[in-house]
């Protein structure tokens, strides 16, 4: 089975996503069948989406710990389960294309860079 499919399942059993087409545009910000192609075409993620989708996750995460502060241990299993699916994408992304980190939006000293 695909890693996109794994997160897909895990996110959809955590009624986290509802839709394959959700998934697709939310998570990974792509077309609406863009997860329904790469099944069909046995492709996994690539590098740009599986980074999209980190960065979506990692963004989850952290607005499930700020409901967590309302609403207590009910946000809990999101938590969690984001976290495994965050340690699957870096996981991938290391093994399948050695890419040890991923930067934030904002890289620090990005003047150092000649980045203005």
């Amino acid at each position: 089975m695909l890693l996109m499919e794994e997160i897909y399942l895990q996110l959809r059993e955590h009624d986290l996503v509802d839709t394959a087409e959700q998934f697709s545009t939310d998570w990974c910000w792509r077309s609406r069948s863009w997860y329904a192609v790469q099944k069909n075409k046995e492709r996994d993620l690539t590098v740009a989406t599986a980074i999209t989708c980190l960065n979506n996750v990692k963004v989850k995460i952290a607005l499930a710990q700020l409901r967590r502060k309302k609403f207590g241990s009910i946000v809990e299993g999101d938590i969690e389960t984001l976290g495994i699916i965050k340690c699957r994408l870096e996981a991938y992304l290391l093994v399948k294309h050695r890419i040890a980190a991923v930067a934030g939006e904002e890289t620090p000293n990005g003047n150092m860079l000649g980045f203005q």
